[in-house]
């Protein structure tokens, strides 16, 4: 068993420019009693050792590498990395994105301040960055607090179900506990494998909420490269899939979660189809009344005569 209290997990691939980013931050986090496992899903070798060396004087024994000859994809990635950590608090950290420096200080002592084990995870508001990388350097076009806040103290498990609410892999620390309740990786899935995962963590217990923007979550437009998010990696809409896939099992007589699932999703899904609807008829009645009074100002001289 590890002395470290938090497994920090750190999948990448052929990114050494926001690997070094990410190990600045977690070198500058208040708290640091934390082991970093670093998966390199079928990266070049010596690239990531050489990034890897740079800090070795910094971790020592504090982080770990496993070198995939292969990819793998993401899913098998963070199966692997859970499997290779045995700290009991775990944060799931894409290799793009950043934390401030107080984040696991605070996410920290509030899963140890409870003591019962109600809290089977917590989330955090979280940055959005907008930035571009450019002659070797990440250059921020944007940064933004108008997307991520949180508010309440716990997570609404309806409406993660449906989809209506997000928790972000690097804004949310859980207990390895609650894998037990959990289970594995999905390793089917290419992507959204976190979100699906995390909706079977809620099974363990609940997951709270710190208000404060403890974390950044980052984005790219696709320019064809490694450098690109997950988002562009294929060429359809995956969390449609995800949801698709979803529905199919519930109807082929999947588990209860499943079936719970799809009830949500589709619920959710015909408020947003009506809700469209409606903003469509709204917007046509608009566009009839100015209409219909463009006409009342055109007709309007004749009955002053």
């Amino acid at each position: 068993m590890s002395s470290h209290k938090v497994a920090v997990l750190l999948r990448t691939k052929n990114r050494p420019l926001f690997l070094r980013r990410a190990l600045e931050c977690l070198k500058r986090q208040s708290f640091q009693d934390f082991r970093i496992h670093i998966i390199n899903d079928g990266g070049d070798m010596n690239t990531l050792r050489d990034c890897v060396a740079e800090q070795s004087a910094t971790w020592g024994e504090r982080l770990s590498c496993v070198d995939l000859p292969r990819s793998v994809g993401r899913s098998k990635a963070l199966a692997l990395a859970l499997a290779v950590s045995d700290e009991p608090y775990i944060l799931i950290h894409d290799d793009d994105d950043t934390l401030e420096p107080a984040f696991l200080a605070e996410t920290v002592a509030y899963l140890e301040r409870d003591k019962a084990g109600f809290f089977a995870g917590v989330t955090t508001s979280n940055y959005d960055v907008y930035e571009h990388v450019e002659d070797g350097r990440i250059i921020t076009d944007r940064k933004t607090d108008q997307y991520g806040l949180k508010s309440g103290d716990v997570v609404d498990y309806s409406l993660y179900l449906s989809h209506a609410y997000v928790v972000m892999p690097i804004t949310f620390l859980f207990r390895r506990s609650a894998l037990a309740v959990a289970g594995d990786v999905e390793t089917r899935l290419d992507y959204v494998e976190d979100h699906d995962l995390f909706i079977r963590i809620m099974l363990a217990g609940e997951i709270g909420i710190i208000g404060d923007f403890l974390c950044s979550y980052h984005h790219r437009l696709a320019v064809g490269g490694a450098n690109d998010t997950s988002w562009h990696e294929v060429p359809y809409d995956y969390s449609i899939t995800y949801k698709n896939s979803v529905i199919r099992k519930a109807i082929q007589g999947g588990d209860h979660l499943r079936q719970l699932q799809a009830t949500f999703i589709q619920s959710n899904h015909l408020e947003r189809h009506y809700m469209m609807q409606l903003q469509q008829q709204m917007a046509q009645l608009q566009e009839g009344f100015v209409s219909l009074s463009n006409m009342m100002m055109e007709l309007l001289p004749h009955f002053k005569r």
